[in-house]
């Protein structure tokens, strides 16, 4: 899938831009910072929940996140679930800021937090089909608010397995996947993932090694847009409540999603621009483009 021409002489999309930008601007691209406001402000939307008839077999607790503005709807949506030991409550940070931008967020915690990342990938597909029901269902706040064309999973460690798991059976059903840190506890296969993949990391998370994201990067098919992004000097536990680098994630989760949710091509310079906080960052367009980048 084609994102957008950033610059339209070269055809290249945001990604492929973001990653053509060190070679072109190394000393700018590592040293200097972005001179506008990124997006780790709240957007215009005010947040509305909901938790109530909330209820599924696939996970254990649920709340939905929506914008209280229904009259600018309907909305792009994703799943969110933290990782390993974690309620749905431990990222929180991330739910409450993305609905500002105009998302619908359902925050899950599994049935079993300490399980494997079956239980993951079980939450997501359940809070996949519940936004979809809910989207339809008379009573529901969100009744017609779900833009049902343009829905991500999304989650953290385990959860970030997990959706990537869930992603793969769902196929084209899924527009959009991350996955925050992603942590696998299994052996695994991706090759049903036929959308847009980002993998982040930082070079100081010892639980999401950049191995193993690279070898999960590794893992996706050829023939969609796929990225990996590792942050200079995060952990894995800056994705939970209260971590470092929470702004850095926040423009870059979400102008992700503003390009493969909603198309808009105005938001890349969000992503272009903070070169300098990835150590490294692999880009391949489904095109077979290939690019890399980041700071040592």
């Amino acid at each position: 899938m084609k994102a957008f021409n950033v610059i339209p002489k070269l055809r290249l999309n945001f990604l492929s831009y973001l990653l053509f930008v060190p070679f072109l601007l190394t000393e700018y691209a590592c040293e200097s910072s972005p001179t506008y406001e990124t997006m780790d402000s709240p957007g215009s939307f005010t947040k509305c929940t909901y938790s109530k008839d909330l209820v599924s077999s696939g996970f254990n607790n649920a709340i939905i996140y929506y914008p209280c503005e229904k009259d600018e709807g309907p909305y792009p949506a994703s799943t969110l679930t933290a990782g390993w030991i974690n309620t749905k409550e431990d990222i929180f940070w991330l739910a409450e800021h993305l609905v500002t931008h105009g998302y619908i967020i359902i925050a899950m915690t599994p049935n079993d937090n300490m399980g494997d990342n079956n239980q993951w990938k079980k939450a997501h597909k359940a809070g996949f089909k519940k936004l979809i029901y809910e989207n339809s269902r008379s009573k529901s706040p969100i009744h017609g608010l779900v833009d049902i064309d343009s829905l991500q999973v999304m989650g953290f460690s385990k959860g970030g397995g997990g959706a990537l798991l869930a992603a793969a059976d769902l196929g084209t059903q899924v527009k959009s996947i991350q996955a925050l840190a992603p942590f696998m506890d299994q052996q695994f296969e991706l090759n049903g993932i036929q959308s847009a993949t980002i993998c982040y990391s930082g070079t100081k998370d010892l639980v999401s090694s950049y191995s193993m994201v690279v070898n999960i990067f590794s893992s996706l098919p050829n023939d969609i847009d796929r990225t990996m992004a590792i942050f200079n000097k995060a952990t894995h536990f800056d994705w939970i409540n209260d971590g470092n680098f929470q702004n850095r994630f926040k423009t870059y989760v979400t102008g992700w999603m503003k390009v493969y949710l909603n198309g808009d091509n105005s938001f890349s310079k969000n992503i272009v621009e903070n070169q300098n906080w990835l150590h490294d960052f692999k880009h391949h367009n489904a095109n077979g483009d290939t690019y890399a980048g980041g700071c040592e």
